[in-house]
């Protein structure tokens, strides 16, 4: 078990961070300034592509995707880059053939990613198939990824199986990715550890803040020997986001799992997005604090914030709480599916639609 190992730390400031807490609006023109600083920390990784940001760059900011990854690639040349790639789904909502996968993730190496983060909504792993292929065919990293949820049907034997399953496909890493902050200290720990006596890989732990059980959860994580975490600077962090990095990296130093990252450097970056977050205001969650009714909800952090501006748009955002509510009653309805994208946008557009129509 790997407990005395410097603890590896993947930022999530250029993608989840903003998706989780301002939409997926942050332009590329605001992240460029800080490049040069955050090459410097020394992360394992930098989350600066896929999930939401492809979509938003065309159908909100009017910017080229590819463009992004490139210029950031320049500002930003030692820090492995990573992505969240939806398999067969690549970065939209439907499938598609495999040649377009295989072009698509040819592509995105050729733009400079290195680590890509392979999920299916419905953990079905044949959905991942060709993209792992096709990352292992280009020589990078493959992180292929559990989606964890809660439900009568999902246990610590399935996790393991899978587990077991995307090293077998070619994963160089499972990540347990816990989208809506689900999981509690103690299934963490369990999780992390048995995972970790079953595969011969690293594991890498995603989550998110909403439930205000994360700091414990990371705790039990490095505890258990989870090899890497992501965070997120703390101007950009907690509420529907994710633990903050100066605050991982504070409670490790001095301890075995130092991550040997630099407070002052961190802080440095924190001031910077901390001026940059006003800039998006307009965009901001009303949900600041914790909601222990997120275990009910099982609601992502990224589909709450993009759930309350589509309200807002349709001047209902006073039926937020009764949406939530819905949202159980129809996961429960499709079959108990983990809710990341495009399930989440299904399951989220058909309980608003319920409550907004009745």
């Amino acid at each position: 078990m790997n407990t005395s190992s410097p603890l590896k730390v993947t930022e999530l400031v250029l993608r989840d961070a903003h998706q989780s807490l301002l939409a997926t609006r942050m332009r590329t023109e605001d992240m460029l300034p800080i490049g040069e600083k955050l090459d410097q920390v020394g992360f394992f990784s930098l989350e600066m592509w896929g999930g939401a940001t492809f979509d938003s760059c065309l159908r909100f900011l009017n910017e080229d995707p590819w463009e992004r990854a490139r210029k950031l690639k320049k500002v930003i040349p030692n820090t492995p880059f990573q992505m969240l790639l939806r398999g067969q789904n690549c970065v939209g909502y439907r499938h598609y053939a495999d040649d377009i996968v295989e072009r698509f993730v040819k592509k995105s190496v050729d733009v400079g990613i290195n680590i890509f983060r392979i999920f299916d909504a419905l953990n079905d792993l044949r959905n991942i198939e060709t993209a792992i292929k096709t990352v292992n065919k280009c020589g990078e990293t493959v992180e292929g990824c559990i989606s964890y949820t809660v439900s009568p049907f999902h246990n610590i034997e399935l996790y393991i199986k899978m587990a077991r399953q995307l090293v077998d496909m070619g994963s160089d890493i499972v990540c347990i990715k816990d989208m809506a902050g689900l999981l509690t200290p103690e299934a963490t720990g369990t999780l992390v550890r048995e995972i970790k006596n079953s595969v011969g890989v690293p594991v890498h732990l995603h989550t998110h803040a909403t439930t205000g059980l994360v700091g414990m959860n990371l705790q039990s994580a490095i505890d258990a020997g989870v090899d890497m975490v992501d965070t997120a600077i703390s101007s950009l962090s907690m509420g529907t986001g994710h633990y903050a990095t100066e605050c991982i990296v504070a409670a490790q130093k001095g301890l075995p799992r130092d991550t040997g990252l630099d407070l002052n450097l961190l802080e440095e970056i924190s001031n910077y997005f901390r001026e940059v977050r006003k800039n998006y205001a307009e965009f901001e969650s009303d949900f600041k604090g914790v909601d222990i009714n997120i275990l009910k909800s099982q609601i992502p952090g990224g589909m709450i914030s993009n759930m309350e501006n589509q309200l807002k748009e349709q001047n209902a955002i006073d039926k937020l709480d009764k949406v939530l509510e819905e949202v159980p009653r129809v996961r429960k309805d499709m079959g108990y599916p983990p809710l990341v994208t495009p399930t989440s946008q299904i399951v989220g557009s058909q309980a608003t639609l319920n409550i907004l129509t009745g």
